[in-house]
């Protein structure tokens, strides 16, 4: 069984960055929107899988929750060089799929994305054990402030979904929330393994610090460690 990991967090917190410091040679990254990668040389590192016969690329574009579901059993039975599995952005998929679908006046929409998202989620779940599937996934903020503390989870769309899913983060034994704080050196860009003001989590003992680097290397060792 593999594991799978939800990183939520705001654009610009981090979370396509964490990916540089993966090994690209055991590294396969479903983009959803085609976008760069935030560092230099990432082109030469991630070429596109072209969709024919001997490529051997190690991302591929879609914009379909269905394809990533087939690109997860293509990565786990015909690519055993593969340890980690990225999806970036996940948050993506969901809003592409509303917009396919807007002259739908039925719930059926709503009903098919959750639906989407609980098998794409149980998919990355059943793999070759020695994979770590990583979901990139956007957060949002609830509560006033003032009469209910805030408290930032990931990113739904509507309450049939969250009716459906239960939640999100309920999918996940680890979530990790990116953030970009300030420092007195600068910014300073983390992964929280825990806090009150979010819903991430992750296994007892796993990680011994509520904040941790904004490395997903590091995040898959400490997976493989806990796990033996």
């Amino acid at each position: 069984m593999s594991n799978s990991v939800l990183i939520m967090g705001k654009s610009g917190d981090g979370k396509t960055s964490a990916i540089r410091t993966l090994d690209p040679k055991t590294t396969f990254i479903i983009n959803s929107l085609g976008k760069d990668l935030p560092w230099k040389g990432s082109a030469k590192q991630y070429p596109i899988q072209e969709r024919k016969p001997g490529s051997r690329g190690n991302m591929s574009i879609t914009t379909h929750t269905r394809e990533v579901i087939d690109l997860l059993d293509y990565v786990d039975k015909a690519r055993p060089e593969i340890r980690e599995i990225v999806i970036d952005d996940n948050t993506f998929f969901t809003s592409l799929e509303l917009l396919r679908r807007t002259k739908e006046t039925s719930w059926d929409k709503f009903s098919d994305i959750a639906n989407n998202f609980i098998d794409l989620t149980a998919k990355s779940r059943s793999l070759r054990k020695d994979l770590i599937v990583y979901i990139l996934h956007h957060t949002t903020t609830e509560g006033d402030g003032v009469l209910e503390d805030f408290k930032v989870r990931a990113q739904s769309y509507g309450k049939l979904i969250d009716e459906k899913l239960g939640s999100i983060e309920a999918q996940f034994s680890i979530v990790l929330r990116a953030s970009k704080n300030k420092t007195e050196d600068g910014i300073e860009y983390v992964f929280y393994t825990k806090d009150a003001s979010s819903t991430c989590k992750s296994p007892v003992g796993m990680f011994e610090e509520d904040t941790i680097p904004n490395d997903l290397a590091y995040v898959s060792n400490k997976i493989r460690e806990y796990y033996n």
